[in-house]
């Protein structure tokens, strides 16, 4: 038998509120910060050039295994097809001719398409909020910046700033 005493309600409730800095900085991103894929290369400057300008809409057809995207399509240079291999959360592949899909929390281990980009960590929370229709952006980040983002996101999660009490 497990004895427990009397709850008090004041101690089971704290009101707390997200600081408004913190918000700032955690809402749900439209331009999304991306690092370039395993096969950038494969990709012309024209067809990387479109990527990071255009604007592009969440496809009616996404789910949790990939978000599709509607908008200019990207062209691979390479004729040749690939090996499938291993893939990762925020992933970007593009199929030949169609616009890019990027890989969601319910994603294929593997895969055989060309990868332009990938979704930096500190943007994951914003895939997750994204909806049918919304559009989105890119912007490319080196390596060296996203891991800063990730690290500051992570300070700042662990601070004791990230709540009003």
């Amino acid at each position: 038998m497990l004895k427990i005493g009397a709850a008090k309600a004041k101690d089971l409730f704290r009101p707390r509120a997200l600081a408004a800095t913190a918000w700032e900085r955690l809402a749900p991103r439209k331009v999304l910060r991306v690092t370039p894929g395993p096969q950038s290369d494969w990709f012309p400057k024209a067809a990387q050039k479109i990527f990071y300008e255009s604007t592009y809409r969440v496809a009616e057809e996404s789910n949790r295994m990939g978000i599709r995207l509607e908008g200019a399509p990207i062209e691979v240079s390479s004729g040749g097809e690939m090996i499938s291999e291993g893939v990762s959360l925020g992933l970007f592949k593009c199929r030949r001719g169609g616009s890019p899909l990027f890989f969601f929390v319910e994603q294929q281990t593997t895969g055989g398409y060309p990868k332009i980009a990938n979704v930096i960590s500190a943007d994951f929370h914003s895939l997750g909020q994204l909806r049918p229709r919304d559009e989105i952006r890119f912007e490319r980040v080196d390596v060296e910046k996203a891991r800063a983002l990730l690290k500051e996101q992570e300070e700042l999660m662990a601070s004791k700033e990230l709540f009003l009490e």
